[in-house]
């Protein structure tokens, strides 16, 4: 009887100081649901939804500045009300045990104020 391959996709894998359990990986997708580059409180759902124990997802692409941006309705981090916000969505994704990376961002030269 042959015995079964392990599938490289779903092996566990040490990246740094992170122990993933598989390398399947959330990768960046522009969302554009964060009004007033606020984040949403839908995407600790959205989030949560995709995480797994020891998985690993990275956050939208995530404003530095009010003129960094590229795409209206991105979400932001340089304000407290931004950060607030995106506190119960990370919150979410951790309950499930995954890892959550933020991507930052900004588009440079053509970035805009968003408007």
């Amino acid at each position: 009887m042959a015995t079964k391959e392990p599938i490289p996709l779903l092996t566990p894998h040490k990246m740094g100081q992170f122990e993933l359990s598989h390398r399947v990986v959330l990768a960046p997708l522009t969302r554009c649901r964060s009004y007033a580059n606020v984040p949403q409180p839908h995407a600790a759902l959205h989030y949560s939804q995709r995480a797994t124990k020891g998985g690993l997802l990275i956050a939208e692409a995530t404003g530095v500045s009010a003129t960094a941006q590229g795409f209206p309705d991105t979400p932001g981090i340089w304000t407290q009300q931004q950060v607030n916000a995106w506190k119960p969505i990370v919150d979410a994704v951790h309950s499930k045990g995954a890892l959550f990376f933020c991507q930052i961002w900004h588009a440079g030269r053509v970035s805009s104020n968003g408007s």
